[in-house]
């Protein structure tokens, strides 16, 4: 069965006694998304998302994790999430969530806006295929540095650079002159993505009704 036919719904209330039922106050949703993490090491690794509240979600991935160790996850759709080990699983692992409030209503609105949309194919996962290049480009940041940087490879929605500084996820840079935000770090420097393929994203399915006009 394709990964891409199951479908979104919460997942219901954790069993009595776990050590998280009495935090799951909220709706958990069975979503299968790509993503990738990074650990202490400052390296990232690939994962998919199997259910997520906003409080906590359960990925999988071949890369063995230590409870308790600080994770940074970058899922399609739902971008960047930080947070903790609390159980490692069978396939994978499960991670709380630490965010503010206002991340958290966030959070839950991309979810609902998610789980009316229905599953995300395997096609749509690829939407934006990277492609490699062998080209020059200036990455500045808002402090005013600038550098000029070798792609490793493009897409529409962003870029992977080689560069010897790692600003933090989520920071604000412009690359190529396009506004960006740093999504992951890697052996050789940094991935973006282009801020623009986020607004665009955002109007597709701002509305939660799933229509793609």
């Amino acid at each position: 069965m394709s990964r891409s036919s199951a479908p979104f719904q919460p997942s219901g209330p954790e069993p009595a006694g776990s050590p998280l039922a009495d935090e799951r106050r909220y709706p958990r949703y069975n979503i299968s998304l790509p993503g990738r993490f990074m650990r202490d090491d400052k390296l990232d690794y690939p994962c998919r998302l199997k259910d997520i509240s906003v409080i906590g979600a359960a990925m999988t991935t071949s890369t063995p994790l230590i409870v308790g160790e600080h994770l940074i996850v970058y899922l399609l759709h739902l971008g960047g999430l930080e947070g903790t080990v609390v159980r490692r699983t069978e396939d994978g692992f499960a991670m709380s969530i630490q965010a503010t409030q206002r991340k958290r209503d966030k959070l839950a609105g991309q979810l609902k806006r998610l789980s009316a949309r229905g599953p995300v194919s395997e096609a749509e996962e690829r939407v934006f295929p990277r492609e490699p290049v062998n080209e020059i480009q200036t990455l500045a940041l808002l402090d005013g540095t600038e550098l000029e940087c070798a792609m490793l490879d493009v897409s529409r929605s962003g870029a992977s650079i080689v560069t010897p500084i790692r600003p933090p996820l989520g920071t604000e840079v412009i690359f190529a002159r396009q506004r960006a935000i740093v999504v992951r770090h890697h052996d050789e420097g940094i991935a973006v993505e282009f801020l623009n393929q986020r607004l665009d994203e955002l109007e597709r399915y701002g509305d939660g009704d799933g229509s793609e006009s």
